[in-house]
């Protein structure tokens, strides 16, 4: 089975007092969906700054907020999309909140995509799916490893 790896996002987003992230549509079945942007370093959250019109300011991504948000929100899917180009991307790459808690008590560079987004030009919003080893290509680099 072949995974799909991406740089440990570190900060986020912050409009006002608020985290950033994209808006999803509820599934069809399942739990909900909550997702923050995150950004692994800085040419990418200034990349996301330049494609979109609100004054953004970036905020390191704690893992006391991660914990928070995993034990607030009951049987959601908690989210961050990582290194998104801008807010209008057709699709976005995920890790779940727990992947990248992990990920960062551990020190580690990577984590592993757990769900993509497809973005439904219709309502503006994105529907979620699992991840697998035949993931499209987004416009942010990632790399696959076989696990």
């Amino acid at each position: 089975m072949t995974a799909l790896f991406v740089n440990t996002p570190c900060y986020v987003l912050l409009d006002g007092k608020q985290r950033l992230g994209p808006k999803l549509l509820p599934p069809h079945s399942g739990p909900e969906g909550v997702a923050v942007y995150g950004f692994s370093d800085k040419p990418p959250y200034d990349l996301f700054c330049a494609n979109c019109e609100l004054e953004l300011t970036p905020y390191p991504l704690v893992k006391g907020y991660l914990k928070n948000q995993i034990t607030d929100s009951g049987d959601a899917v908690h989210l961050v999309v990582v290194d998104a180009a801008g807010p209008n991307e057709a699709q976005l790459n995920a890790a779940t909140m727990n992947s990248v808690l992990e990920a960062l008590e551990q020190k580690s560079d990577r984590v592993t995509i757990s769900f993509r987004l497809m973005l439904d030009q219709e309502s503006q919003a994105y529907r979620m799916e699992k991840a697998s080893s035949g993931i499209g290509e987004t416009n942010r680099p990632a790399e696959t490893q076989t696990s």
